[in-house]
């Protein structure tokens, strides 16, 4: 991509400029970011005391990801590989937060087309989420994620546990040298692209 707005132009600039430029994610993408995926996930089951050079919890409860907007790289490669029973997704209600639910079980579709649980779905808690995988319209190296603006999801990973892995899932094409950043931002703690999974700052 080319012509990018700078380093200070606002959130809305840089969304719109992406959605622009964009191109679908390729199946190649896909298969090398999964591929990094499994390995991170597995050397964070093993309860190593470092994955990709930074202190992880030991041992993993659930993986929170998401279900694929269209132009989002899919996980559902992921769950297939690694089961599904492992992974937790949100629901967007008609008004509140986002909730957490078993990404097994009786899905509807959301409005913006991709899969949710529906409302009577088991309602998990943050504390059970070990490890949080994160899509966005874009991440910087420092860490920024630039959301679609409407907040939920920066509210949701503000509940999770604090030693929780934030992993921002992208193709390293949505990678950026800096965003603006906001006060309400939750940061990163990792980057997975086609590269694999970094730890931010290393």
């Amino acid at each position: 991509m080319s012509g990018e707005p700078g380093p200070g132009s606002s959130k809305d600039a840089w969304r719109r400029w992406i959605r622009e430029q964009r191109q679908p994610v390729s199946a190649a993408s896909t298969v090398a970011v999964v591929a990094g995926l499994r390995e991170f996930i597995g050397a964070f089951d093993e309860g190593s005391t470092a994955v990709a050079g930074a202190p992880v919890p030991s041992g993993a409860n659930l993986i929170l990801f998401y279900r694929a907007m269209a132009n989002e790289l899919s996980l559902d490669g992921l769950a297939d590989a690694v089961g599904w029973q492992r992974f937790a997704v949100t629901r967007t209600p008609p008004d509140g937060p986002l909730t957490l639910h078993p990404a097994i079980g009786a899905m509807e579709q959301h409005r913006y087309g991709f899969p949710q649980p529906t409302a009577d779905a088991f309602e998990l808690q943050p504390r059970h989420i070990s490890l949080a995988l994160v899509p966005g319209v874009a991440f910087d190296r420092h860490g920024t994620r630039l959301g679609h603006g409407v907040g939920y999801y920066d509210e949701l990973l503000a509940r999770l546990p604090e030693d929780c892995p934030r992993v921002g899932v992208a193709c390293r094409d949505i990678v950026f040298d800096q965003l603006l950043s906001e006060p309400h931002d939750v940061p990163m703690t990792h980057l997975a692209t086609e590269d694999g999974v970094i730890v931010i700052g290393a």
